[in-house]
């Protein structure tokens, strides 16, 4: 068969995706370039938010209609929660929850395979690798439905996951990332190792390459795991990205999260001692019912004061069979206002966190070529536009010239 894979949502998603597009390719099966041209696709959704899942629909719904003879397999959080929507626009469409994923070319096959935990062998046109070392989410968050989309906690086992970083970085990758729905939480079952294990024994393996969070929990980078990544000293990437959702305490203890402003900013402090100058970005949640004109005011203020590379801003969507979800939203034009207010301050966080770097030297992958333009990602997650070409997946020492919207300047050291 020649198959088109889309995926809509997460890293987790994408490397989901990727270990099934590997896995139909070790069955003989051809990748499409379209929907069209395809006999079977497979998307994979997400449905964190409304328009995430108004995104899958109008998919199958196109992918339906253009192209009628295609197979379509659907799975993911949306195919997971609300399955007759996917049915609605697809009616013919093989639906799959998140937990029989990664049995879908099996199923649609007749092949038995063996269950890896969504290994990948490689990252089908990226220059950087990732891997997944733990799914599942058990917190309680009331706007949030990912713990009923992935109630299960699971992990890779250590021995697992040090081998599949191993192949990558061997196989000529210089950035492999991290990822798991809530990755602060991994536990090889095998062993008990937490993710400061995992991470001792990947800084272990020999080779010339860097290792990257996805995101993780402010609350779960502990003492001992923080001192295991200042100990691998440019093996492991200056950047953090710590979910923060809101910057005023009532709407942070309305939404059920695990900290305050108190201790996130001390996090945010406890970061930047032990690693000067890192990227460190947030996701925001603007327009939440219960946040009051006073608690937004306080969280314009508390966020401008933490000084964060950036910020990640979602305009509040209720998700069904979630605590938010029985709220009384607030009106769009205040949720949309709001939204933009946050964004301008993501700008000015951006602008202001470029020109700190002016005269550094930074080390960077090389990501593509554009034309005579090598765009490249700094360890601390800053885009870079350097002299080209440059060969894709290459790591560098550059010196920043320029800060400039989007993506600073930069020339090889």
């Amino acid at each position: 068969m020649k198959i088109y894979f889309k995926t809509v949502g997460c890293r987790v998603n994408q490397v989901e995706t990727e270990s099934l597009r590997e896995k139909f390719a070790a069955l003989g099966h051809g990748a499409a370039e379209t929907p069209e041209e395809a006999d079977l696709v497979v998307l994979n959704t997400c449905s964190v938010t409304a328009k995430a899942d108004r995104d899958c629909v109008a998919f199958l719904r196109r992918t339906a209609a253009a192209n009628p003879r295609a197979s379509i397999a659907v799975t993911g959080c949306l195919a997971t929660l609300e399955p007759a929507k996917v049915l609605a626009a697809a009616p013919g469409a093989a639906v799959f929850a998140n937990k029989d994923k990664e049995n879908i070319p099996a199923q649609l096959c007749g092949t038995p395979a063996a269950a890896d935990f969504f290994a990948v062998g490689k990252f089908h046109g990226k220059a950087r690798a990732f891997v997944k070392v733990q799914d599942g989410c058990n917190l309680k968050c009331a706007y949030c439905l990912v713990n009923l989309a992935r109630s299960e906690l699971r992990s890779k086992p250590l021995a697992a996951a040090v081998e599949e970083v191993r192949r990558l970085a061997a196989g000529g990758f210089s950035e492999i990332v991290l990822c798991g729905t809530r990755l602060g939480i991994y536990k090889c079952a095998e062993s008990g190792a937490g993710l400061a294990a995992l991470m001792k024994a990947l800084f272990a393996l020999e080779g010339d390459f860097r290792l990257r969070f996805s995101s993780v929990e402010s609350e779960e980078l502990t003492p001992e795991l923080l001192g295991v990544l200042k100990a691998a000293g440019p093996r492991f990437c200056d950047y953090f990205h710590l979910p923060l959702q809101a910057g005023a305490d009532p709407v942070l203890k309305a939404m059920g999260r695990l900290y305050d402003t108190a201790r996130y900013r001390a996090k945010v402090g406890e970061l930047r001692s032990l690693f000067p100058g890192a990227g460190i970005y947030a996701d925001i949640i603007a327009g939440y019912p219960t946040e009051t004109e006073e608690d937004f005011a306080a969280a314009l203020s508390y966020v401008g004061g933490l000084e964060l590379s950036g910020l990640h801003v979602f305009s509040f969507s209720p998700r069904p069979n979630t605590r938010a979800a029985a709220l009384k939203p607030l009106p769009p034009a205040v949720v949309s206002a709001r939204s933009a207010e946050l964004r301008a301050l993501d700008a000015r966080l951006r602008a202001a966190y470029a020109a700190s770097l002016l005269g550094r030297e930074v080390t960077a992958l090389v990501l593509r070529n554009k034309g005579a333009t090598a765009l490249a990602l700094a360890s601390n997650f800053v885009n870079l536009e350097l002299p080209g070409p440059l060969k894709a997946g290459r790591l560098l020492r550059c010196r920043v010239t320029a800060a400039r919207a989007g993506a600073c300047l930069g020339e090889p050291a």
